[in-house]
């Protein structure tokens, strides 16, 4: 996420974290606004499956080659002007393979992976593109389907006709393709979209909580919201509890893990979410760990002496 000579620029990464996760955008968009410093993550771990998955598309640039087709790559990781240029420019040309394509239109930007002369007539001749990604999940996530859409609206408007397939190339399949027809999912992809953009510039950074999600493991951010949620004394600290429990404790005003640890038992209501005894279970873990932060020696899980009468 950018803003460039006083216009934002969103990416399909954005699109995507936005679905991920709200909070994510609210950084970003300060981030992009200068009222935020940027944040860099490295993880030896990402490095390797970042590395894996350039290896997987190598190969399959390889494999199209290995076929007779010709291959442009678009250096560089920017959707600069340049590469954009680059970009219609081998379009035009009609080469059969676009390796890296640089696309923008509008507030959207973006690089496909791949982007796949068809024999489908367009502005550019009798031929036209579609896009494909290279991914190494076994099963295709709805973030990579919206990725896809994205990019096959910024191939429509650079050739003047909206492809109607887009591709993902898993790992593990001899470079098969699994093809996604395009309208199944428009709309879904308007609805995302226009979401992302009404709340940026409307919802302020304190409107939004960093809440765990998955993405947390790769997020730029995570350093960041783990320590509110620390400071916080949030509830995610407890070990094992789930999501649905912190919303059901949050429902009865029980929102750090010093308020879980000190809930009376035998509970006084009866759960929506769960049962009480999956509670109990959660408001004993959580007294261990407040209690263990005062001791030089852990207490564990066979220190519940007060299960059934409370603290």
């Amino acid at each position: 996420m950018q803003i460039e000579k006083g216009s934002l620029r969103l990416s399909a990464t954005d699109l995507v974290g936005y679905l991920n996760c709200r909070h994510l955008t609210q950084l970003d968009y300060a981030a992009a606004r200068g009222e935020l410093p940027r944040r860099k993550f490295f993880d030896p771990a990402l490095e390797a499956l970042w590395d894996r998955g350039k290896q997987h598309e190598l190969g399959y640039v390889g494999h199209l080659r290995a076929q007779g087709l010709s291959c442009i790559t678009i250096e560089g990781v920017d959707v600069s002007e340049e590469a954009v240029a680059q970009t219609i420019a081998a379009m035009r040309a009609g080469a059969d393979v676009i390796v890296q394509g640089a696309l923008r239109g509008g507030t959207w930007a973006g690089r496909a992976d791949i982007l796949q002369r068809v024999d489908t007539p367009s502005d550019l001749g009798d031929w036209s593109y579609e896009a494909a990604d290279t991914k190494l999940a076994r099963e295709t996530k709805g973030g990579t389907v919206l990725q896809l859409c994205l990019y096959s609206e910024l191939i429509g408007e650079a050739q003047g006709t909206m492809p109607v397939f887009a591709s993902v190339i898993p790992p593990w399949t001899d470079f098969e393709p699994e093809r996604y027809r395009l309208a199944d999912f428009a709309a879904y992809h308007r609805q995302v979209k226009q979401r992302l953009l009404g709340v940026i510039g409307t919802d302020k950074l304190g409107q939004t909580y960093p809440e765990p999600t998955s993405n947390c493991d790769i997020c730029n951010w995570s350093a960041r919201c783990d320590k509110q949620r620390r400071d916080d004394d949030h509830l995610c600290l407890v070990a094992g509890i789930s999501s649905m429990q912190i919303a059901e404790l949050k429902d009865h005003g029980i929102t750090t893990a010093t308020a879980l640890a000190e809930l009376p038992l035998p509970l006084q209501w009866k759960p929506e979410r769960g049962s009480k005894e999956s509670l109990t279970r959660v408001r004993d873990q959580a007294r261990i760990q407040i209690e263990s932060k005062a001791r030089a020696v852990p207490l564990n899980s066979e220190s519940r002496g007060d299960t059934e009468g409370g603290m």
